[in-house]
C-alpha cells in the first residue's frame, strides 16, 4: 500500500472514515489531518469542509468538547450549502455537538435539516444518519419511534443497510423503555441480525446482550440465561466493564427470581463493581443509583 503522503484529498478522507468506524480514533485524526492538508493543496474544499467537521466529531467520539467546537468553527468557515457532502457532514457534526452539550432543541433542528437537505440531495446514507440521531434526541417516545421507522425504511431503499443494526436497536431500546417487551425482543433480534453481518466486536457483544436482556423482560428467563452467560464470558475476554456490568446484573435477578439469593448478591456485587470501573457512577448516575438501591433492598 503506498505512503499516506502519497494519497489525493479525496483517497485520505476515505481511509480516516473507515479508521473512524473502526473506532482507531488516534489513526483517524492523524488521517483526517492529512486530508485536510491535501484538500488545500489541492484545492479541494468538499474535502476540507468534511475533514475539519470530521476532527470535530473525532473529539466529540474522545469527550473533548471544546476541542472538538475549535475544530467546528473552522469547518464552518469552510462549508457552503452548494457543496453537498461538506454541508450534510458538518451539519452531522454540529448536531451532535449541540446534542452532546445537551441543547436538544438546537440539536433537533440541526438534525432535521440535515435529513431534509439529505434527502433534497439523495444522499440517502447520511439521511438515515439524520433519522438515527433525530430518534435518539427526540424527546417523546413516539417521535423516536417514527423517526427510528423511517430510518429503517430509508436504509432498506436506499442500499444503506448498514444502518439497520443501531436503527433496530434504538427501536428496540424505545420499546423496551416504553415496556413494550415483546416489540422491543423482536426489535433486538432484528438488530442483532444486521449487527453480526456489518458490525464491530463491541457491537456484536451488546447486540447479544440485548437479546438476552429482552428474553429476561418477556419473561424467558431460561433463555435469557441461554444468550447472557455466553455474553459475560465474552465481555470479559474482551476487558468490556460495562458490557461485564449489565450481563451480571441481569444474571444476578435471575439468579434471585429462581430463588439462588445467594449467587445472585454476588452477581449484583460484581455488577456494582463494574459499573464503577466503567466510570457509570459519574457518567450514568440513575443507573448507578439503581444498582445501589437494589443492594440496599436486599440487605447489602
Amino acid at each position: 500500500m503506498p505512503e499516506p503522503d502519497t494519497y489525493n484529498a479525496d483517497s485520505l478522507l476515505a481511509e480516516a472514515d473507515s479508521l473512524f468506524q473502526q473506532q482507531d480514533y488516534e489513526n483517524a485524526l492523524a488521517r483526517y489531518t492529512q486530508a485536510l492538508e491535501s484538500g488545500r493543496k489541492e484545492f479541494n474544499r468538499p474535502v476540507e469542509t468534511e475533514a475539519l467537521a470530521q476532527m470535530a466529531r473525532v473529539n466529540i467520539a474522545t469527550s473533548n468538547l471544546d476541542e472538538a467546537r475549535k475544530w467546528l468553527a473552522e469547518a464552518v468557515k469552510r462549508a457552503s450549502s452548494n457543496d453537498p457532502l461538506g454541508w450534510s457532514r458538518y451539519l452531522s457534526v454540529k448536531g451532535r455537538l449541540e446534542w452532546k452539550d445537551n441543547d436538544l432543541k438546537k440539536a433537533r433542528t440541526t438534525f432535521d435539516e440535515m435529513y431534509v437537505y439529505c434527502n433534497t440531495n439523495a444522499l440517502w446514507s447520511r439521511a438515515v444518519d439524520a433519522c438515527n440521531m433525530l430518534a435518539i434526541v427526540a424527546d417523546i417516545p413516539e417521535e423516536q419511534i417514527e423517526w427510528s421507522k423511517r430510518g429503517i425504511k430509508t436504509a432498506e431503499a436506499g442500499g444503506s443497510e448498514h444502518w439497520l443494526g443501531p436503527l433496530w436497536n434504538n427501536l428496540g431500546a424505545v420499546y423496551y423503555d416504553s415496556k413494550q417487551f415483546d416489540l422491543a425482543l423482536d426489535a433486538f433480534l432484528r438488530a442483532r441480525d444486521y449487527h453480526w453481518q456489518y458490525s464491530n466486536e463491541t457491537a456484536k457483544l451488546f447486540a447479544d446482550y440485548h437479546v438476552g436482556m429482552a428474553y429476561r423482560a418477556v419473561g424467558q428467563v431460561d433463555k435469557a440465561g441461554q444468550w447472557l452467560r455466553p455474553v459475560l464470558a465474552w465481555a470479559e475476554r474482551l476487558e468490556n466493564h460495562s458490557a461485564i456490568a449489565q450481563a451480571c446484573e441481569d444474571l444476578g435477578e435471575i439468579a434471585i427470581s429462581a430463588g439462588k439469593k445467594s449467587d445472585g448478591l454476588a452477581l449484583l456485587k460484581r455488577a456494582r463493581d463494574e459499573y464503577k470501573t466503567a466510570g457509570f457512577d459519574q457518567s450514568s448516575p440513575e443507573i448507578w443509583a439503581n444498582i445501589n438501591n437494589r443492594l440496599k433492598a436486599l440487605g447489602q
